[in-house]
C-alpha cells in the first residue's frame, strides 16, 4: 500500500495536524516530479524534432554505386575502422567543427589507401566501421561547455549526423560490404546526470539513427542498433566489444590498470559469457594505446580522438594527444587481428 492510500485509509475525522502536513508534503512532490516529468519530455521532444527536421534539411540520398570486386586466390581479410570521439562542435585553438570534417575524412581517405596496399596481397572487400561515442561535444557535461563551442545543439545533429553519412558513403564506394556498430559516449547526454533521462536517450545514438535512416536504402549496407553501452562486434570468427569508456572509473578517469582489470573481469564471464569475445575496443581517454589481456590472446585497444589542444583533458585527465584513430584488418577465419594502424590526423 503507497503512503498517500495509507492516508486516505483513514477514518474521517481523526486526521492529526502531522498526518496533514505530510499530506501537504506528498502533495508538494508530486506536484514537483510531475513538472520534473514535464520538463524532461519536452526536451526529448524536442530532440525528436530537432533530428526529424535535420533529415529533412539533408534532402534525399542516393545510393553509392558498389566498387568492382577484387578476386583473388588467397583469404580475404576484412578493414575495422575505429572512429570515436569527434567531439562534433567542440572549439579549440586548433580544433573546430570544419577541422572536425577534414580530419575525419582525412582518416577514410588513408584508411582506403592502406587497404588497397593489402589488396596487392590479399582481397579487402569488406568493412565494419565502428563508431564509438562523444561524436557530438554536447551541452551538459560541464559548466563552461556553452562557451567552448561553435555550433548549438541543433547544429550538432547535422553536422555530425551528415559526416556519419558522408563517411559510410566513402566506404561504401570503395568496399562491397560495410557493417556499422556504433555505441554512444557521455557527451551525448540530454540534461544533467539529475535529470530523470535514460541513459539511452542520447545525442550520439539519435544521431545514429539519423545517419541510418537516411541511408536505409542502401542494400549493402548493415546498420547495428545500440540500445545498450556495450555493443558487439562480429567479424566471421572475430568476436570483440566495443564500449566508449566513460562505463570504467569515476568523474570520466581511470587508469590503464583499472580499465584491463575491468576487460579482465568482463572476459571471465561477468558480461555475457556466452559471446566468447577476444578483444575489447575503448575510447573516451583521447589517447591510443594497446594493453595485453590475462589470457594472453585477447587485447585492450584504446583508440585517439580528432580533437586537439583540450586543456581540460591534458590537464584534469592526462588525456590529450596528436589526434588520431584506428585502423585494423582482421582475419575472419582465425578470429584474430593481422593489422593494426594508428592514423595520424594532425
Amino acid at each position: 500500500m503507497s503512503l498517500e492510500d495509507k492516508f486516505n485509509a483513514l477514518p474521517e475525522g481523526i486526521e492529526s495536524e502531522d498526518v496533514a502536513e505530510l499530506r501537504r508534503a506528498l502533495m508538494r512532490v508530486q506536484k514537483q516530479l510531475l513538472q520534473a516529468k514535464q520538463r524532461t519530455d519536452e526536451l526529448v521532444e524536442v530532440t525528436h524534432q530537432a533530428a526529424h527536421d535535420a533529415t529533412l534539411a539533408m534532402g534525399p540520398i542516393t545510393p553509392v554505386k558498389a566498387p568492382e570486386l577484387i578476386k583473388h586466390k588467397k583469404k580475404p581479410e576484412v578493414a575495422l575502422w575505429h572512429l570515436t570521439d569527434w567531439q562534433g562542435a567542440k572549439k579549440t585553438p586548433s580544433y573546430n567543427s570544419q577541422v572536425m570534417v577534414q580530419r575525419v575524412m582525412n582518416f577514410a581517405e588513408k584508411a582506403v589507401k592502406i587497404s588497397d596496399i593489402m589488396r596487392a596481397d590479399h582481397p579487402v572487400n569488406d568493412c565494419v566501421i565502428m563508431f564509438g561515442g562523444d561524436m557530438v561535444e554536447g551541452l551538459f557535461n560541464f559548466p563552461s561547455q556553452a562557451f567552448e563551442i561553435d555550433a548549438t545543439l541543433f547544429e550538432q545533429y547535422v553536422n555530425v549526423s551528415k559526416l556519419l553519412v558522408d563517411v559510410v558513403r566513402y566506404a561504401l564506394a570503395n568496399y562491397q560490404k560495410v557493417t556499422v556498430v556504433p555505441e554512444w559516449g557521455n557527451h551525448g547526454r540530454i540534461g544533467s546526470k539529475r535529470d530523470n533521462v535514460p541513459r539511452s536517450d542520447n545525442f550520439d545514438r539519435m544521431c545514429y539513427e539519423l545517419a541510418r535512416q537516411l541511408l536505409k536504402d542502401e542494400k549493402r549496407l548493415t546498420w547495428q542498433e545500440c540500445p545498450d553501452d556495450i555493443q558487439r562486434v562480429e567479424i566471421g570468427n572475430y568476436k570483440a566489444l566495443l564500449i566508449h569508456g566513460d562505463e570504467v572509473g569515476r568523474n570520466g578517469f581511470a587508469s590503464p590498470a583499472a580499465i584491463v582489470q575491468h576487460a579482465n573481469r568482463w572476459k571471465s564471464g561477468a558480461y555475457d559469457p556466452g559471446f566468447a569475445w577476444r578483444d575489447l575496443y575503448i575510447g573516451h581517454y583521447h589517447t591510443h594505446a594497446e594493453w595485453p589481456m590475462a589470457n594472453g590472446l585477447g587485447s585492450v585497444y584504446q583508440t585517439g580522438s580528432t580533437e586537439s589542444e583540450n586543456r581540460y583533458a591534458g590537464v584534469m585527465l592526462a588525456a590529450s594527444a596528436t589526434p588520431s584513430q584506428r585502423l585494423h584488418f582482421v582475419d575472419p577465419v582465425k578470429g584474430r587481428v593481422t593489422a593494426a594502424y594508428k592514423v595520424w590526423l594532425d
